[in-house]
């Protein structure tokens, strides 16, 4: 059983690798910028918020060009990854109904490249923290948070894409909710004394895994062990429940297709 699912992992991880990487090749031939896109698209975002809220919001964060940077590269990549991602078997229907392969393979190629188009996005946060002065040995534990933060991500795409086939109206909900959440989450501001935003925002996964990076890249501090337990459960309970979702609605998908 174990040798089984060992083996099945293998192949999606394989698999996934390859298209991420075809992907990723076909996103960037045809076009002029190629790779330096992945760094003007969250530069840009950074500079505009920064010039609107340095002196309204900022004044009050500790590193906040590195505060409001880090922000908008985690948000961005769950709200890309995810937008991207909810219509990806209904996108592929020539290939699931002519070829019989783990269809999570392709959930996990689209998570891949993005996370090559967030290595662009990470080297830039690195340079703007050695532009202002600051340590990057915070950095040795980037890819630990990553990681976990893949497995959530992970399972929300597992869930959205497979429900997605039968409610086709589920990206229009989910881009207005990724919109709801952008204000919501802490991404260029903090949150003062506004307690019933707190509050709310210790259910938000978001917000956990986004003030673990700020913690341990920005400020070299331990985060809270409470979130760093909450982020892991939500992680687990994301993965786990887009794999049951996923693998449940999985052998209907060429039929619904």
């Amino acid at each position: 059983m174990m040798l089984k699912i060992y083996n099945k992992t293998k192949t999606i991880l394989g698999l996934g690798l390859v298209l991420a990487g075809f992907n990723f090749k076909l996103k960037t031939e045809n076009s002029y910028l190629g790779t330096l896109w992945y760094l003007f698209d969250p530069l840009f975002t950074f500079l505009l918020l920064f010039l609107i809220f340095s002196n309204r919001l900022g004044n009050n964060i500790d590193s906040y060009p590195l505060y409001l940077f880090l922000g908008i590269i985690v948000f961005s990549f769950f709200s890309k990854t995810t937008t991207e991602l909810i219509k990806l078997v209904v996108e592929n229907r020539w290939l699931i109904r002519s070829i019989k392969f783990p269809y999570e393979s392709l959930v996990l190629a689209g998570i891949f490249k993005n996370l090559f188009s967030h290595f662009f996005e990470v080297v830039l946060l690195m340079a703007l923290t050695l532009f202002f002065g600051q340590s990057i040995i915070g950095f040795i534990f980037y890819p630990i948070i990553l990681f976990v933060f893949c497995f959530f991500i992970y399972g929300v795409c597992l869930l959205l894409s497979s429900l997605y086939v039968y409610f086709c109206d589920l990206e229009n909900v989910w881009d207005y909710f990724s919109r709801l959440l952008w204000f919501a989450t802490p991404v260029f501001y903090s949150f003062g004394n506004q307690n019933e935003l707190l509050f709310f925002n210790l259910f938000n996964p978001l917000y956990l895994f986004i003030e673990i990076f700020r913690e341990s890249i920005i400020y070299l501090r331990s985060p809270k062990p409470v979130l760093i337990l909450v982020a892991i459960f939500f992680s687990f309970l994301f993965f786990a429940s887009g794999t049951i979702v996923f693998n449940k609605l999985k052998h209907s998908f060429p039929e619904k297709i």
